[in-house]
């Protein structure tokens, strides 16, 4: 003879925790009202003052080579993208922009003098090559490097603009 089951409101008798079920569930969360979700703040990933010096010093250090986040960030003993976090929002700037903002201001000291080909400055501050030295420098100045020379000796004899804001606002702090 075949087993016969109850069902009693929607549920058979023999499910012990009619709480497992799917549909209890749903039922359920139709009655319960909505809690409210509300965020927690998230924390700021700020880097302290002598982790900003380390870091900046470290990344100075590497002015002639490619720049390896990973090493400064081991050395404060934090993620990469930890420290990339850290340094943007006690900066202002990624790690990256500010290395290159470094790297341009090194140039513009190396360009006053005309003796050096924009080629020897471009491996002198690390740039790959004089292309991508010429495209950095001009997007963030403004102008080719060989531009900027020659205003600057334009400038030197009173014929052109002064760029000595341009040279400002990359140099060190």
């Amino acid at each position: 003879m075949e087993e016969s089951m109850l069902v009693a409101g929607g549920v058979a008798a023999s499910q012990v925790q009619p709480s497992d079920s799917f549909e209890h569930h749903l039922i359920v969360e139709e009655r319960a009202e909505p809690s409210p979700i509300t965020p927690k703040p998230r924390a700021r990933a700020h880097l302290a003052a002598w982790q900003v010096k380390l870091a900046r010093d470290m990344m100075l250090a590497q002015m002639g080579d490619g720049l390896a986040l990973a090493d400064v960030a081991r050395r404060l003993g934090m993620s990469v993208s930890h420290f990339i976090k850290g340094f943007h929002e006690s900066e202002g700037v990624s790690p990256y922009h500010w290395f290159v903002q470094r790297r341009i201001a090194q140039a513009t000291m190396l360009l006053r003098d005309e003796t050096i080909p924009l080629s020897k400055v471009a491996d002198e501050c690390g740039f790959a090559d004089q292309s991508h030295f010429t495209k950095a420098f001009t997007r963030l100045l403004g102008v080719s490097p060989g531009r900027w020379r020659r205003a600057l000796r334009s400038s030197a004899r009173g014929l052109g603009p002064d760029l000595s804001i341009m040279v400002l606002t990359c140099g060190n702090d």
